[in-house]
């Protein structure tokens, strides 16, 4: 009994929904996910904090599937992105969670392209990100535990966070030291501006002590069309062309997250071996799909690492991409039709995302 419950909270640990990689789909969604359920049916815990830290660097640009990225390393857009979440859930009887997520973003970009002196330099923003409530309703009885079960959940998220940070810029070639203050890259916004709705569907299934399957599907909606940031280079002037298509200012994307894969457990330890699908798209499922926004999808393995103590976790995660692309945005259409001339925006995508986290109920 000890280790199928073992599983059973493995799994659920395992089946959260991250945060997407690089310029596409980047806003700062609540932590890991969601830690629907404790899987301790014969524990008196109800509660749960799961601490999360996710990082990531990305220095790859694509344009569709083309790698764009320039050969000098000085010339490139690098992103530094680190996210501190804090989920606390709630067990209540017939199958229903709640949960509560808060993260702490802090995220840089260096470039020469942001900063018309062509100078490199950095920029950066730090603070609350967007919040996230969830309430998860397993769809199979909880009064024992199961081989397996499907759980659906629905939230609300909050724009709590600034999605119009500022920093300073360069922007004059002639004067390396004048600066401008602009909005930063939206990249690296804590933010995105929008109150969305979330839906997620999780569902695991046990074999025996050792081998258990697990999956994951999460979308934010964002009815929200634009949030009235500037998408231009600081310091530029927009051309017709792009304030026409609404290229100009930054749009407020939904954005994807499916998971799935595979445990082995051995003691205390559980290994884990999956694959994950994320990106956000060009339209939303509500709203318009105005602005710039960066999307498309990445295709990644994510093997991870679990350690359980009596009633805690230690684990982590980490996935390395093996399908990266852009994709056009509705901006992006009518700039084509404008033209004539085929435009796709691109994107940064991370070569590896770093997940470090501790779960504790009590």
């Amino acid at each position: 009994m000890k280790s199928v419950l073992i599983l059973l909270t493995v799994v659920l640990l395992i089946s959260k929904n991250g945060n997407a990689q690089g310029c596409v789909a980047v806003r700062n969604l609540a932590g890991f996910g969601q830690f629907a359920a404790l899987g301790y049916k014969e524990n008196a815990n109800k509660w749960m904090l799961d601490i999360n830290n996710r990082y990531f660097e990305a220095h790859q640009a694509f344009k569709g599937t083309k790698n764009v990225t320039p050969p000098n390393p000085y010339n490139a857009l690098a992103l530094y992105e680190y996210t501190l979440n804090m989920e606390l859930s709630r067990t209540l009887k017939g199958g229903w969670v709640l949960a509560f997520d808060l993260p702490i973003a802090y995220n840089t970009a260096a470039s020469t392209v942001e900063h018309l002196s062509g100078v490199r330099h950095s920029t950066s923003a730090f603070g609350i990100g967007d919040i996230r409530f969830t309430a998860y309703k397993w769809l199979l009885s909880d009064d024992k535990p199961r081989r397996g079960n499907i759980q659906f959940g629905l939230g609300l998220k909050f724009p709590t966070a600034n999605y119009h940070s500022m920093d300073y810029f360069y922007d004059n070639p002639a004067d390396h030291t004048q600066t401008i203050l602009w909005p930063v890259n939206v990249a690296i916004q804590p933010g995105d501006g929008g109150t969305g709705i979330t839906a997620t569907l999780n569902a695991f299934y046990i074999f025996n002590k050792q081998f258990s399957l697990y999956s994951s599907f999460f979308y934010l909606s964002n009815p929200v069309n634009v949030n009235g940031v500037s998408a231009v280079i600081p310091g530029s002037t927009p051309s017709p062309t792009i304030v026409k298509a609404t290229a100009d200012v930054n749009s407020v994307p939904d954005n994807y997250t499916l998971r799935a894969g595979a445990n082995y457990t051995r003691e205390s330890w559980v290994l884990s071996a999956g694959f994950r699908y994320e990106g956000a798209p060009a339209i939303d499922l509500i709203g318009h799909s105005d602005g710039l926004r960066r999307v498309g999808h990445i295709f990644s393995v994510e093997p991870g690492l679990l350690y359980k103590f009596s009633s805690s976790f230690l684990y982590t995660f980490v996935t390395i991409p093996l399908h990266r692309a852009t994709i056009q945005t509705v901006p992006d259409q009518r700039i084509t039709q404008m033209t004539g001339v085929y435009t796709i925006t691109g994107g940064d995508f991370a070569s590896t995302l770093i997940f470090l986290g501790y779960a504790f109920t009590f």
